[in-house]
């Protein structure tokens, strides 16, 4: 009997904690019809989108088979080509290892071995994807060359004059607006047809997003350390190369190592446009009605990306 009258004084204790806990909260805000107003403007705003977009669900539903039968001509994925020794086109006379291996050859089969890889290699699926990751890797390198002196320009607490970096912020973030596209169509009026346009595309690009993301690296980096080492008097590379340096350095192979990964895909759809890479013989196979090799193609670029994002990965946790 006893326990049961503790158990209901307790539950009565319970119920006033209770209301003397909602008698000393703190009022909650009320729901007023700026918050109303706010919300619908959110929702007209979508619709707007979604209007301006053209965006709608029944042609959607509508196009839905044409887009499973053209996912049906595609399957299998047909990788005859990478496999086929005649779609390589070998120069007659010549065997595989003379073409693969640095060997003592005469003109007329030098001549025929460096033009092979030049124009007819280069053609090819295998050939292609090789020149995709060469221009990423080129473009990326390019790009931090550029990028990391920029960074300390664009810096507000490295920067040597105020002027110096509203001038280069200003600069980036302007250039930084133009799509990689446009970009490979004024490198390929430029210079012409070729992975040499697409690959200046992606440095060009990459070299602002870089310097964007190094300056921001920069400006949050720990001042104290900057100010122990200029309390020894050291002078503005000193101060760069022992305070800042060491400070942002896991940012800049952070931010590189993604970068190169972007600039994989970004260079796939640069050969859109004739910039070289596999993104012209994915277009070429689309235009050509070739859907099982194009499909061969897309799965060659997946299986390349998460390659890449997994080499990422491990050589991030192998540095940082």
């Amino acid at each position: 009997m006893s326990e049961l009258h503790t158990e209901t004084r307790d539950w009565k204790n319970t119920s006033e904690l209770r209301d003397t806990m909602r008698q000393h909260a703190p009022v909650p805000p009320k729901r007023g019809i700026k918050r109303f107003v706010l919300l619908l403007l959110g929702f007209l705003l979508v619709l707007w989108a979604f209007d301006g977009a053209k965006f709608r669900f029944t042609e959607l539903f509508q196009g839905a088979p044409k887009i499973v039968e053209t996912i049906g001509r595609m399957l299998p994925p047909d990788g005859a080509k990478i496999v086929n020794a005649k779609s390589y086109s070998l120069p007659a006379g010549m065997s595989v290892p003379e073409l693969l291996l640095p060997m003592p050859l005469d003109a007329e089969k030098a001549k025929f071995k460096q033009r092979w890889w030049n124009n007819t290699f280069p053609q090819t699926i295998v050939g292609a994807t090789i020149q995709t990751i060469q221009m990423a890797l080129v473009g990326t390198v390019l790009a931090i060359v550029f990028a990391f002196p920029l960074a300390f320009l664009a810096a507000i607490n490295t920067t040597p004059h105020p002027l110096v970096y509203k001038t280069v912020r200003f600069a980036i973030n302007l250039l930084r607006t133009i799509p990689d596209l446009a970009l490979g169509l004024i490198f390929v009026s430029a210079v012409g047809l070729g992975p040499f346009a697409g690959t200046l595309a992606l440095a060009f690009h990459t070299t602002t997003v870089l310097t964007k993301l190094l300056s921001e690296s920069i400006e949050n980096i720990d001042k104290g350390v900057v100010e122990a080492i200029r309390a020894t008097g050291a002078a503005y590379p000193q101060i760069l190369s022992f305070a800042v340096v060491p400070q942002m350095l896991p940012d800049l192979i952070s931010f590189s190592l993604y970068r190169f990964e972007t600039n994989i895909r970004a260079a796939a759809i640069l050969g859109l446009i004739g910039a070289g890479g596999i993104g012209y013989l994915l277009n070429t196979s689309f235009r050509t009605f070739q859907y099982q090799e194009a499909s061969a193609i897309v799965v060659i670029l997946i299986v390349l990306v998460m390659g890449v994002d997994s080499f990422s990965a491990r050589l991030r946790k192998l540095v940082i």
